[in-house]
């Protein structure tokens, strides 16, 4: 099975990288940098999400809304900031958002704004990148599928997060143990 992160790659071409440059006003390069360092940033948290009582309904429920967003790529780009693109971002990394974005401004040297701005476009991309792996793996996968699929995914994320920045993997780490030991989250 595809890596999340390869699924959301695989459809952030030349082009989609332009339209996100000129949202960010930015270069094409520093835009790649960018995204290289929020994709993991963002299944991370992902992964994380799943980890918590409770998610496995949540996550559904963003599949569910998010299903076609891969296939209307140009458009949703094109428009700018998705509308919904906070809320997901907010449901996707929930207490860790103001961290992450933090831990992805300084991996990427993107303002605060335009890394707000980032983490907005690539949020629904991300759930829209999950929603058609559960599509092609049966149709809609059940919760517990799902949730042992991002963890796998949070691995892989957390090690690519690491390799581009040791700051940004440990941040990732520090989030993914907390959901994984309820005690940690009481410190």
């Amino acid at each position: 099975m595809a890596s999340l992160i390869d699924l959301v790659k695989e459809h952030l071409g030349p082009q989609e990288l332009s339209q996100i440059s000129q949202q960010l006003g930015t270069d094409q390069a520093t835009t790649q940098q960018a995204v290289n360092s929020a994709l993991p940033a963002l299944v991370g948290g992902l992964a994380s999400k799943a980890q918590q009582p409770q998610a496995g309904s949540e996550i559904q429920q963003l599949i569910g809304s998010h299903a076609g967003v891969l296939g209307s790529l140009g458009s949703l780009l094109g428009a700018g900031a998705p509308a919904d693109g906070s809320g997901t971002l907010g449901k996707i990394l929930g207490q860790n958002q103001q961290d992450v974005q933090q831990g992805v401004q300084q991996a990427s040297g993107l303002g605060s704004d335009q890394t707000r701005k980032l983490l907005m476009i690539l949020a629904p991309i991300v759930i829209g990148a999950l929603a058609k792996r559960a599509m092609n793996h049966g149709g809609a996968q059940n919760p517990q599928e799902i949730q042992k699929s991002l963890q796998q995914d949070g691995q892989q994320a957390k090690q690519q997060a690491e390799a581009h920045s040791p700051h940004l993997g440990g941040l990732l780490g520090k989030i993914m143990s907390a959901a994984e030991s309820p005690e940690m989250r009481n410190r």
